[in-house]
C-alpha cells in the first residue's frame, strides 16, 4: 500500500508501506499499523500531532490500569515493581561492571521520559548526579515534590544543555514521533565513552503471533515498533555501538490476584523467552564512540 496521506516513514523517510492491520484507540479513532517497505520499521499512521501526544500523558494515563496506562503509578507498589525491573536490566546489560568508571568520569545521568522520577531517585541513591526530563506535567511535578531534579519539557524541542556519562530511556523510545531527531539529541547528550541504555517493546515472534491484540500495540502513543537488528543499525548511524542486548517479557503481565495457573504459566514463560531471545521487550546497552 502507498500511504494515501503522503506521510513519510519516521526512520528512512520513504512513503511506501505494507499495511498490516487496523487498531482502534481508546477514544475510537482508527489507526493503521504499517511496515515501511524500505527500512522494515513497523509504525502507526496517521501519526498524531505533538498536541495529541502530549494529551495522552495527562489525566488518567498514570492512574488507571489499562492497556495504555498504569494503576496508580505514584504508589509504592508500582515504584518497587519498576525499580526491580531497572535493577534486573542493568545487571543483565553489564552496567554495574562499568558503573564505577562512569562515576569517576563525572557521574552525571539523564533519564529521558522519566515519569515520576523513579530511576532518577534510584541513581541518586547510588551516588550519581541524576536528573530527568518528562513531558507529563503532573508526573514531573510529582517528581519535583520528592526533591528530584526533573524538568517538564519535550526532549525533542530544545538543544541538549550538557554532556552526560549515562543517558537512559526506559520504555520511552516508542513514544517519540521523530526517531532521527531523537537520535541527534541523544548523540549530543552522551559524551564519547559514555553509556546509553534503553528499553522498548520488541517487534518479533510474540508481536507477530498476537497482532492487534499484542499488549504493546497501544495507539496512538506507541508510534514505532523496532526489531532488535533494526535498532542496533539505526543507533550505529549516530555513533553508538551496542555492547550488550537482552530480551524479556512473555506477554503475561503481572496481575494482582491472578489465578495460580496463570502465575505458574508466567513463571515458566518469562525465563523461557528470555533464554531464547524471544521476549516482547528488549533492552540494549550502547557505548558512544
Amino acid at each position: 500500500m502507498r500511504n494515501a496521506t503522503s506521510e513519510q516513514c519516521g526512520v528512512c523517510y520513504g512513503q511506501d508501506f505494507r499495511h498490516c492491520f487496523q487498531k482502534k484507540s481508546e477514544n475510537g479513532t482508527i489507526f493503521n499499523i504499517v511496515i515501511c517497505r524500505s527500512c522494515q520499521t513497523m509504525q502507526t499512521l496517521p501519526r498524531p500531532t505533538a498536541e495529541q501526544l502530549a494529551q495522552c500523558y495527562q489525566g488518567s494515563y498514570f492512574e488507571q490500569r489499562t492497556d495504555r496506562g498504569y494503576s496508580d503509578y505514584r504508589s509504592e507498589a508500582v515504584r518497587m515493581q519498576i525499580e526491580r525491573v531497572f535493577a534486573m536490566n542493568l545487571k543483565d546489560l553489564g552496567f554495574f561492571e562499568v558503573e564505577s568508571s562512569l562515576l569517576r568520569a563525572g557521574g552525571r545521568s539523564l533519564d529521558v521520559g522519566c515519569a515520576a522520577g523513579y530511576f532518577v531517585d534510584f541513581m541518586q541513591r547510588r551516588g550519581w548526579s541524576a536528573s530527568g526530563v518528562e513531558i507529563s506535567a503532573p508526573m514531573a511535578a510529582h517528581a519535583r515534590s520528592q526533591g528530584l531534579d526533573v524538568v517538564q519539557a519535550d526532549f525533542l524541542a530544545g538543544e541538549v544543555a550538557a554532556s552526560y556519562d549515562l543517558v537512559t530511556l526506559w520504555a520511552s523510545l516508542e513514544h517519540f514521533a521523530d526517531p532521527r531527531l531523537l537520535l541527534r539529541r541523544l548523540a549530543d547528550a552522551v559524551r564519547p565513552g559514555g553509556s546509553l541504555i534503553l528499553s522498548t517493546c520488541r517487534r518479533g515472534l510474540l508481536s507477530w503471533l498476537t497482532g492487534p491484540s499484542w499488549r504493546y500495540m497501544n495507539v496512538p502513543e506507541h508510534l514505532f515498533f523496532f526489531s532488535r537488528r533494526g535498532l542496533v543499525q539505526l543507533f550505529g548511524e549516530y555513533g553508538f555501538t551496542a555492547i550488550k542486548q537482552i530480551t524479556y517479557g512473555s506477554g503475561l503481565t503481572t496481575r494482582p490476584g491472578a489465578s495460580w495457573p496463570y502465575r505458574a504459566a508466567k513463571r515458566l514463560a518469562d525465563p523461557l523467552v528470555k533464554m531464547t531471545g524471544q521476549g516482547d521487550m528488549m533492552a540494549l546497552h550502547f557505548r558512544k564512540r
